[in-house]
């Protein structure tokens, strides 16, 4: 008779910040068998927050918010002290906003997300995965976007501040090269969603839920991964062409 198979060896937490990157694999094997996310988490969160306490000392709010609202034609049609009133207030609304999308963004978006692919992998493919297998490895897989943040804060900080797009910062998508003058929205945002880090995540996602559900190839696992991000992108696009 066979004996079973052992377990894998445990990784150390910068083995799988590290191998995430370079050797992504191992890493969500290990945490399919011990799902853990909390320093992936911390890290994301803590460059995030601070990425707006930067981008608040160098750039600031009103300069963000003047160049959203100068293309909006009932604004720039108002009495100036009713624009300088309604530049103030989406000022403050945007700072608050801003800090609490840093603190909270990180850990709720990938919640929604791991809640999502949980639905769609157990009841589309039968993979029976657990929810902490897939918040740990939606958490590990997103670990791309903390390199966004560093880059886009290292382009801030030698970057003209009125030349700095805080939507748009590292000009790693199609956006980037699109004018949005006379793009028409829709095309432009979702242009702006095909950047190199958001697939970067796709593909991680893919990989490490295709790892820990065995039945799932990761081809299939792929395209379950994009179809809710590709729904996502229209809903998305669709609101800036109705509404931006």
């Amino acid at each position: 008779m066979a004996s079973p198979e052992p377990a894998p060896r445990s990784l150390t937490e910068p083995q799988r910040l590290l191998g995430v990157f370079w050797e992504p694999k191992p890493v969500f094997a290990d945490l399919a068998a011990r799902p853990r996310w909390w320093a992936p988490l911390i890290l994301m969160t803590a460059l995030s927050v601070a990425y707006i306490v930067m981008f608040s000392r160098l750039v600031g709010w009103e300069t963000f918010m003047r160049r959203q609202l100068e293309t909006n034609e009932q604004i720039q049609q108002m009495p100036p002290e009713q624009r300088e009133q309604v530049i103030g207030q989406s000022v403050q609304f945007a700072a608050g906003f801003g800090y609490a999308a840093a603190v909270l963004g990180v850990v709720v978006s990938i919640l929604i997300s791991s809640v999502v692919l949980l639905g769609i992998f157990n009841g589309l493919a039968g993979a029976e995965l657990r929810f902490r297998q897939v918040f740990s490895i939606a958490t590990y897989a997103s670990l791309p976007g903390a390199l966004g943040t560093v880059l886009a804060m290292i382009v801030m900080r030698f970057k003209n501040p009125e030349d700095f797009d805080l939507q748009n910062p590292v000009p790693l998508n199609l956006g980037a090269y699109l004018d949005p003058g006379t793009t028409p929205k829709f095309f432009y945002t979702a242009a702006g969603s095909l950047d190199l880090l958001s697939i970067w995540v796709i593909l991680l996602l893919a990989l490490g839920l295709s790892t820990a559900a065995k039945r799932v190839s990761y081809q299939r696992a792929l395209a379950l991964v994009m179809a809710p991000w590709a729904v996502y992108v229209l809903i998305k696009a669709g609101w800036s062409a109705a509404f931006g």
